[in-house]
């Protein structure tokens, strides 16, 4: 049924390892490596829009934190109504709670179709395949053998830590498998790690229930992918790994160009909003607003200087002609 999504993923990398290989060798780790990286960077620059998506109805979602609270209040003991309550507000804004899992969904096909291809390079790609095997996906079996020969750091692109037992037939060290993959699932955890923190940061003061979720996915996802790691080849290493990257970068960008708007009434809200929402915050490839002039600053008014105002009137011993007695003088 996903055969036509293998062909897709298959034809993109040879596509790419055909313009790579004069520079680096058709056999070439480094061809047959940076192709899979270019194949994340393809699919994560058509992926962006989608992102910038993401990011408005995450500030959507920040200004309407306040109404969600108050219908919270309101239909506290009437779960039913307070749903129908708030997806009637996200309608009447225009905001998809599910933008924000959009993304990584659309990307979950082509990930799991590489994993496919790279098993299917691991099946067939050894030394011990027999002659009558016809490849399939585009692929001939001169190049299933160059890129099932193709080691990154040591490791064929096609094996991972539970398929080391199959090194030999790649002309490859087991123990080097197993500790290069452990190494780089490490590397994918961490990075994980790092984005998910970033994303918490940024959401810490919006006043959505966004930042307690992330804490939760912040010590959740890590282990969990390391754990799902120990079954990647080193090919699905190396594309979530610059996926991950990919990901600090461009939420460091968007941070940088468009600050998360505070929801009203929380610590600092008024300013965030002042400065970073509407339309009147930084943008993102015009598709995120565009930045306002800044105003003028208010013009300081002098002080005023209250003085007390001396009497001219005369004192009332010398409006009757007398003069002052002087203490101990007879009258």
């Amino acid at each position: 049924m996903l055969n036509w999504l293998y062909d897709i993923v298959t034809r993109v990398v040879l596509a790419l390892h055909s313009v790579l290989a004069p520079l680096f060798g058709d056999s070439s780790g480094v061809t047959w490596g940076l192709s899979v990286f270019f194949l994340t960077i393809l699919v994560r620059i058509l992926l962006f829009p989608l992102f910038v998506k993401q990011i408005k109805s995450q500030r959507a979602m920040s200004e309407l934190a306040p109404k969600i609270k108050e219908l919270q209040t309101k239909h506290k003991n009437d779960r039913e109504r307070l749903g129908q309550e708030t997806m009637a507000l996200y309608k009447e804004h225009g905001v998809n709670p599910l933008m924000g899992c959009l993304p990584l969904l659309l990307q979950a096909p082509v990930f799991y179709a590489l994993f496919h291809v790279l098993r299917y390079i691991s099946e067939h790609g050894g030394n011990n395949v027999p002659t009558t095997f016809k490849p399939e996906y585009g692929w001939t079996t001169d190049l299933l053998h160059s890129a099932g020969h193709a080691h990154v750091f040591g490791v064929p692109l096609a094996l991972g830590f539970r398929t080391a037992s199959k090194a030999v037939a790649f002309d490859a060290n087991p123990t080097t498998v197993k500790i290069v993959t452990v190494v780089a699932i490490i590397v994918m955890a961490s990075t994980t790690f790092l984005t998910q923190r970033q994303l918490m940061a940024r959401n810490a003061k919006s006043g959505t229930p966004m930042p307690s979720q992330q804490k939760m996915l912040l010590y959740v996802l890590p282990p969990l992918f390391a754990l799902f790691g120990l079954n990647f080849q080193m090919g699905v290493l190396i594309y979530w790994v610059t996926s991950n990257v990919w990901s600090l970068g461009q939420q460091h960008f968007v941070i940088k160009a468009m600050p998360i708007v505070q929801a009203a009434g929380a610590p600092g809200g008024a300013a965030a909003a002042a400065g970073g929402g509407g339309t009147g915050g930084g943008g993102v490839l015009g598709g995120l607003g565009k930045r306002g002039k800044k105003e003028p600053p208010p013009q300081q008014q002098p002080p005023v200087v209250i003085r007390r105002q001396q009497s001219t009137r005369p004192p009332k011993s010398k409006r009757d002609g007398r003069r002052p007695q002087r203490p101990g003088s007879p009258r």
